[in-house]
This record gives structure tokens, sequence and C-alpha cells, in this order.
């Protein structure tokens, strides 16, 4: 039961992780965002798509173990 928990985290981290990545992508857009807020809103998206990547490898690495055992 607790890896199903730990698996729901995940999912829900990522889904908010990859809606805050739209949200940084929409404000890099504007034309008024400034140069310093830039940086620091394309380092935080550098951040969680790297936290994304890792927890997708993660799930990739759990499903490739659950079909070898199948």
């Amino acid at each position: 039961m607790p890896r199903a928990k730990k698996s729901e985290e995940k999912e829900i981290n990522i889904e908010e992780s990859f809606k805050r990545l739209e949200e940084i992508t929409a404000l890099l857009e504007k034309p008024d965002t400034k140069l310093k807020e830039a940086m620091e809103l394309y380092t935080e998206g550098v951040k969680l798509a790297d936290s994304c990547k890792k927890t997708l490898e993660g799930v990739e690495k759990e499903i490739k173990i659950l079909s070898e055992d199948e």
C-alpha cells in the first residue's frame, strides 16, 4: 500500500510541476518580463524540468521491473 501512495505523490508532484512549467513559459514569453525575473524563472524551470525527468525515469524503471516479473 505505501508504494501506491508514493506513486500517487509522484504523480501529483509531476502534474503540479508541469503546470508550473507552463506558467513559467507564459511569463517568459511576456515582453515586459524583466531580465532578473526572467533569469529566476528560467532557473526555476530548469530545476522543475530536471525533477520531472528524474521522476519519469524512476517510473520507467518501475514499469520495466514490473514487465520483467510477468
